[in-house]
C-alpha cells in the first residue's frame, strides 16, 4: 500500500507540471508525443501479444524465480509475475510506437521478463538486430516460447544470467546501440552503473528508455542523476516510459514532462 500511495503522489506531482504537444517548441518532440503518445492506430501485432497476455493470466505454471537484483530464490505463478513485472499494454504499445518511430539497427533490452516488451519492441522495430539480457532461466524460458508463439523466433537473441555477466558481451556483440530498454533493476547504483556502460557503444542518435523512474524514491534519485549527466542533452518523462538523448545538436538541456493530449484537454493551444 505504501508504494501505492508514493506512486499515486508522484504521478500527481507529475501530472500538474506535465504538457501535451500543444506547448512544444521542439518538432523534434512534437513529432516523437504524437507518434507515442497520440497515435490511436491499431495493429495486428497487438491482438498477438495481448492473446498471449490473456493465456498467461489464465495459466496455472509456477515458475522458479531466481532473482538476482534481491539475491532472493523463490516460487511464483506464471499469472502473478505478469500482472507484477510484465509490460501493460499502454506500455507495450509506446514502447512498439517507439521503437517504430526509432527504426533502430540494433536495440539491447535489459530484463525479459515473459517477453512481452520484447515483442512489442521487437514487432515495432522489424529488421532490427536485438539482445535482451534475462537474469532467470525459467522467465527467459517462457519468454522464448512466447517469441515463437508469435511467429518471431530467432528476432530476439534472450541472454540468461546476471547482467554483471551478460552486459559487457552484448554489448561487445552489437557494436553500437541505437536503442536501449532498462527494465531488469530498479535500484539506483545498478541501473546507473548499465547506463554509463551503454553510453560505452552510443552515438549520438541512440535512444535510452527507461521502465519505472518513479517506482521509488532510489529509482527517481537514478533518473535525477541521469538528467544530470553531462552527455544528456534531452529528457522526456512520459512517466511509465521515460527517454534519455545525447545528441549534442541539441544545445539547450531541457527536462521535459509530456502526457496525451487527451489527458489535458483545455491545452489546446
Amino acid at each position: 500500500m505504501t508504494k501505492f500511495i508514493f506512486r499515486l503522489r508522484q504521478f500527481f506531482k507529475f501530472y500538474s507540471a506535465a504538457v501535451t504537444k500543444y506547448q512544444l517548441h521542439s518538432p523534434f518532440v512534437y513529432e516523437l508525443a504524437e507518434t507515442v503518445l497520440d497515435d490511436k492506430r491499431w495493429y495486428y501485432a497487438f491482438r498477438d501479444v495481448e492473446m498471449l497476455r490473456g493465456k498467461m493470466l489464465s495459466s496455472d505454471i509456477v515458475l522458479n524465480i531466481r532473482d538476482f537484483g534481491t539475491g532472493e530464490d523463490r516460487k511464483e505463478p506464471l499469472r502473478k509475475m505478469v500482472r507484477r513485472a510484465a509490460s501493460t499494454t499502454r506500455q507495450g504499445r509506446r514502447l512498439f510506437r517507439l521503437a517504430n518511430w526509432a527504426n533502430p539497427h540494433t536495440m539491447l533490452e535489459l530484463g525479459t521478463s515473459v517477453g512481452i516488451g520484447s515483442m512489442y519492441l521487437i514487432s515495432g522495430a522489424g529488421a532490427a538486430s536485438m539482445v535482451s539480457l534475462e537474469g532467470c532461466p525459467e522467465t527467459a524460458h517462457v519468454a522464448r516460447t512466447n517469441l515463437e508463439l508469435v511467429g518471431l523466433q530467432g528476432k530476439v537473441d534472450i541472454r540468461t544470467g546476471p547482467f554483471d555477466q551478460t552486459l559487457q558481451p552484448a554489448l561487445e556483440h552489437l557494436k553500437e546501440v541505437d536503442f536501449v530498454f532498462f527494465d531488469g533493476n530498479h535500484r539506483t547504483a545498478p541501473t546507473l552503473e548499465y547506463f554509463e556502460k551503454c553510453l560505452q557503444f552510443a552515438h549520438k542518435k541512440t535512444v535510452f528508455v527507461l521502465d519505472d523512474v518513479h517506482w521509488s524514491a532510489t529509482m527517481e534519485a537514478a533518473w535525477s542523476q541521469i538528467q544530470q549527466h553531462p552527455r544528456v542533452t534531452l529528457s522526456i518523462d512520459f512517466f511509465g516510459l521515460s527517454l534519455v538523448f545525447i545528441n549534442p545538436d541539441f544545445k539547450q538541456k531541457q527536462h521535459l514532462k509530456i502526457v496525451p493530449s487527451s489527458w489535458k484537454i483545455w491545452k489546446f493551444y
